[in-house]
């Protein structure tokens, strides 16, 4: 890549890192405020209302989020803003025909949901305007991606969750108990549609001439919209079962052990998910940049896995020795749902791993490994979930989830060995490691959890830093979205640590 090109791409990664970040910790500030002022039951009917309505946007959506990337990408390297225009009508165009019918049978069948997970009408209704609205703000920020310009869309995030937030606390504490829960969930992709609508007319919309509307109206061919549909097939069958695969984990606790179980469950996999986001950055950036590339697709997939692992694991692997402390933030009462973090927690590698190769497959075009891959993790998820969720409650449900992340784990390694991808595993287990290794004696000698995780985070990247596993190219990547004469200092001072580090 160019070095234009190289800066651009990482800004990009860099605020959609930064939007990965307040949505973890915003996610974590939405659920510890929600559950001081709301009981754990209906911390469990709204959290089993919101799976359903992700289910079945997932459903809705067609994969269309994912297929157009490579699309949008060359468009946009072309210049071709016709193709591009045609793209993203197709898209909205088949996007409003899987919401509509997606609504339809969630009104219709709210009696058969009621039945299976009760969820009444009210819920059901709420249900499916989440649905509608995550659906299309979705794919808002799937069109700007490619253009590199995610600063909007951290933005974005930021508002709306702040809206999120307000809109919720006021809404419980007024007594409105699940309905204002959900109804404060459903004000973030609310307010991100206005936001990136408005963005992408501004970004990829700019010479718009209202007398001519009609010619950016204008579909792409039966052909191209086939193509789309073959490219978005292959993550949206994946992708339909992954859904299914993780949040079915919620929804079967609450039909076997009660709402209050399925509220500590979900507290726990929201956890797990907030990590888990930044590997989501890691895809959602790589899959238009690599589609570009002519050669190297190799190396820079494994750099990026290795930037993920290098932000996820050593906080992930710390916090397995304070689940309890964690959990409890949220209430005496969530202290149970510890084991559940702690299983959980061991997903996010393998996980890391798979969309590693899942991004290197689809930058090749190679649709069949991605359905593979998917099917391989969320298969498994979705049988065990019925078989150990009735005997071990939201363990069983923890136990599911970290063994299809394994099982799919292991498929990824026979495919990217297939493809020529491999792996530094003395790399990766020394990131794995070292944060274990560094938390254990405060672990052991019981200082505040609070401090030990701090600290054990800066020492195992000091520790990553003289071991070269960190380069300082790394730092400017992840640094590249502030301004420069913050970046510079910045550098200087980590190049005078990290030489001073080495010497020892």
């Amino acid at each position: 890549m160019s070095e234009i090109n190289k800066k651009n791409v990482g800004t990009g990664a860099a605020y959609l890192y930064i939007e990965a970040l307040s949505l973890m910790f915003s996610g974590y500030i939405y659920w510890l405020i929600l559950s001081r002022i709301a009981t754990p039951s209906e911390i469990g009917i709204s959290s089993t209302t919101i799976s359903i309505a992700l289910i079945f946007m997932t459903i809705a959506s067609f994969g269309i989020s994912n297929g157009i990337q490579s699309y949008l990408g060359r468009s946009l390297l072309n210049k071709n803003s016709e193709e591009m225009r045609q793209v993203i009508n197709s898209s909205i165009l088949m996007l409003s025909i899987g919401v509509i019918a997606s609504g339809i049978f969630m009104i219709s069948y709210s009696g058969w949901i009621y039945g299976s997970f009760k969820v009444d009408f009210v819920l059901s209704i709420i249900s499916v305007l989440i649905m509608g609205f995550s659906t299309y703000a979705g794919l808002l920020r799937a069109i700007i991606i490619p253009s590199l310009k995610t600063r909007v869309i951290t933005i974005s995030s930021v508002l709306a969750t702040i809206a999120k937030i307000l809109v919720a606390v006021i809404l419980v504490m007024l007594d409105w108990g699940v309905i204002g829960i959900l109804i404060g969930y459903m004000m973030y992709p609310i307010t991100s549609i206005f936001i990136l609508a408005f963005a992408a007319k501004r970004i990829l919309y700019s010479d718009l001439d209202l007398k001519s509307c009609k010619e950016y109206l204008k579909i792409g061919s039966i052909f191209q919209i086939r193509n789309i549909l073959n490219s978005s097939l292959a993550f949206w069958i994946p992708n339909i079962v992954n859904i299914i695969g993780s949040q079915l984990g919620t929804v079967t606790v609450f039909v076997s052990n009660g709402a209050a179980d399925a509220g500590i469950y979900f507290i726990a996999f929201s956890i797990v998910t907030g990590i888990s986001i930044i590997l989501s950055v890691f895809s959602t950036i790589a899959y238009p940049t690599l589609s570009t590339m002519n050669d190297g697709r190799k190396r820079a997939v494994w750099r990026l896995i290795k930037i993920s692992l290098l932000i996820t694991i050593p906080i992930s692997n710390i916090l397995l020795y304070y689940t309890n402390e964690i959990m409890t933030l949220f209430g005496s009462s969530y202290s149970a749902g510890s084991s559940n973090l702690a299983i959980l927690l061991l997903s996010i590698l393998p996980t890391a791993l798979i969309t590693g190769v899942s991004v290197l497959s689809y930058s090749y075009n190679n649709n069949r490994n991605v359905l593979y891959l998917g099917l391989f993790t969320s298969f498994p998820r979705t049988l065990f979930y019925l078989i150990l969720v009735p005997i071990w409650g939201g363990d069983g449900a923890a136990i599911t989830y970290f063994a299809g992340s394994l099982i799919g784990c292991v498929a990824s390694l026979l495919i990217a060995k297939k493809m020529g991808l491999k792996f530094n595993w003395t790399m990766i287990g020394t990131i794995c490691f070292v944060p274990l290794l560094i938390a254990l004696p405060f672990k052991l000698f019981d200082i505040n959890y609070g401090i030990s995780i701090i600290v054990s985070i800066i020492i195992s990247y000091l520790i990553l830093l003289r071991l070269k596993i960190i380069e300082l190219e790394d730092i400017q990547d992840i640094l590249r979205i502030l301004p420069n004469f913050i970046v510079e200092p910045f550098v200087r001072l980590v190049k005078n640590v990290t030489s001073r580090i080495r010497r020892f």
